[in-house]
């Protein structure tokens, strides 16, 4: 099977750019503008541009380009991945399943292909397929805290809120041994997102003591309590 790498694009891309600020991609454009005039049949030009649009939120900017590109390459999935992703920010749901789709049709186990289609299905509130698409994600990457915490949200949705609290702990764990792997003293926000999810779930099933664990354990590892006083205000109202 063909290997698409597509993602190395976009780390290069983002390795680029970090270090720009927004006049300077502003500039970028305008000189990848003015080359792509001179070649307009290289892609290499066209997706450095879509990306800098991306990266400057001009949105349909980037779509008009991702979409030049398929015109030159229909089977471009760099292309087609980021239009997905640049239709699903615009609410294009159906175009953005369409362009994942496109990709899974050539490459069935692209993990981040999937993933956007369950999150637009997900907003698209096609939940019985975004469920069975999280599946499929947790069968190719079972330990990967992010696909878990993904599909907890989905099981939120279906009110099977007990395998939804099963999979957003486990991404906690999961994410809390990388964390402090690395950065033994710090927290990354996906810990964060995660524990506060969990507080969610912890409320809805009436289960007070995990929730303030939840709130807890953001405080011990250094989050201000004050960016908590609407959770804490919500625990409060229960007991």
């Amino acid at each position: 099977m063909r290997r698409i790498l597509f993602l190395f694009t976009l780390l290069l891309l983002v390795i680029s750019m970090k270090a720009q600020n927004q006049q300077e991609w502003r500039d970028s454009v305008s000189e990848l503008s003015a080359m792509i005039e001179r070649y307009p049949r290289n892609v290499s030009l066209r997706l450095r541009k879509a990306a800098f649009n991306i990266e400057l939120e001009q949105w349909q900017y980037a779509l008009d380009e991702y979409s030049n590109v398929l015109d030159l390459e229909p089977q471009n999935l760099t292309a087609l991945y980021y239009r997905g992703f640049v239709n699903q920010h615009l609410g294009r749901y159906g175009f953005a399943r369409k362009d994942y789709e496109e990709v899974l049709k050539v490459e069935p186990f692209n993990t981040h292909a999937l993933m956007g289609l369950v999150l637009t299905n997900l907003a698209d509130k096609h939940i019985t397929q975004a469920f069975d698409d999280a599946n499929r994600l947790v069968e190719q990457i079972p330990d990967n805290a992010e696909v878990l915490a993904i599909r907890a949200e989905v099981e939120m949705q279906l009110k099977m809120l007990d395998a939804a609290v099963m999979d957003i702990e486990k991404a906690i764990k999961i994410e809390d041994i990388k964390v402090q792997q690395k950065y033994p003293t710090s927290m990354d926000d996906n810990i964060t997102s995660y524990q506060l999810t969990a507080f969610g779930l912890y409320m809805q099933q009436g289960n007070m003591n995990k929730a303030h664990q939840a709130l807890e354990y953001l405080v011990k590892n250094g989050l201000p309590k004050a960016y908590l006083t609407d959770y804490y205000n919500q625990l409060s109202k229960k007991k």
